[in-house]
């Protein structure tokens, strides 16, 4: 039999952003296991900050050198930075985790390790065995968890690595300055390499995410923001970065409710499989979500994303349940 070919979502064009938006609004009006309370965005939006934490890009958790170390340094970290379905895992086998966080404890150590051995140059990050992993994270050594996600860094690095050699001479700094001052073009950049492919079949329909690729951007944004430096003039158009930690917080919130299996499944610590019907909707119906407050509040979506995440690591009570669990290199 044959099939019938997944399709874009309407509207979807060659504007990455424009496709992600697009992919929330199509999944969100179809979604069966999550649902948005639509009713109580208006208060919700009230009673948000009208601001985002300080500290965003900060000297604690994140190396600030030059301009290109600062390049090397954050695009780096962009190429493994995921790991929220390992986390507990990790844990388990013994790693520390950082506040909370499994962005924090991957920023952290590798701002460490660079501090004590050096930048990692393109040509050497293309070689990256998971044996440097594990001492650029301080990993445990020979856990099956610790040694499955030190492949999968060193997967990323080396593609990223090879890419940033063979297409920009090396220079990170150089891969920045082809995005040409757009914030979409270098996600869109990102996106074409496959550990960056972060896009999905939702019942014959192609659905966009990128994830990686659009905090990629915001943090390289934030970085050299502490240089003086605006990158990209379009950084408002990013929408949120589709993960797990901003979803937790709405349903914990009262803004999305999943159904009674899905909440059974992830409240018990089941895995979410990448690509399923049901993690493709917490996503797409959180990004819908911030949409909405983004509107409701005058702000950019990332500027919500911002402060939900940093409630999901720095509330007490949203430690209470356990955020869905997806192990995926996308988020």
């Amino acid at each position: 039999m044959m099939t019938t070919p997944a399709q874009p979502a309407p509207l979807q064009n060659e504007d990455l952003l424009d496709a992600v938006r697009a992919g929330f609004a199509w999944v969100a009006q179809r979604a069966r296991h999550v649902r948005i309370h639509e009713e109580r965005l208006a208060d919700y939006a009230r009673a948000l900050p009208n601001q985002p934490p300080v500290n965003l890009y900060d000297p604690d958790h994140h190396l600030i050198g030059t301009a290109e170390e600062t390049a090397a340094y954050s695009l780096t970290l962009s190429a493994i930075n995921f790991g929220s379905g390992f986390k507990d895992d990790l844990v388990a086998e013994g790693w520390p985790l950082i506040d909370n966080s499994i962005y924090y404890s991957i920023a952290t150590p590798l701002k460490k390790y660079i501090r004590t051995v050096g930048l990692i140059s393109a040509a050497d990050m293309a070689k990256t065995k998971p044996e440097t992993v594990e001492a650029m994270l301080s990993l445990p050594r020979g856990t099956p968890e610790a040694e499955k996600f030190s492949r999968l860094c060193a997967e990323n690095l080396r593609e990223f690595g090879v890419y940033i050699t063979d297409a920009h001479s090396g220079s990170f700094l150089e891969f920045i300055r082809a995005a040409q001052g757009s914030a979409e073009r270098l996600a869109s950049m990102l996106a074409r390499l496959p550990s960056y492919a972060d896009v999905h079949d939702y019942h014959g329909t192609m659905v966009s995410f990128y994830k990686r690729a659009q905090i990629a951007a915001g943090d390289l944004q934030l970085a050299f923001g502490k240089l003086g430096e605006t990158l990209f003039n379009d950084i408002h158009r990013l929408t949120m970065f589709p993960d797990n930690g901003v979803p937790h917080v709405l349903r914990i919130d009262g803004i999305l409710e999943y159904d009674a299996v899905l909440a059974a499944r992830i409240d018990a610590g089941h895995e979410i499989a990448s690509g399923s019907d049901e993690e493709i909707e917490i996503r797409a119906c959180a990004g819908q979500a911030v949409e909405y407050l983004a509107a409701l509040k005058g702000k950019a979506a990332t500027d919500i994303d911002y402060l939900l995440w940093h409630r999901s690591v720095e509330g007490g009570r949203y430690q209470s349940l356990p955020a869905h669990r997806t192990k995926t290199v996308f988020y």
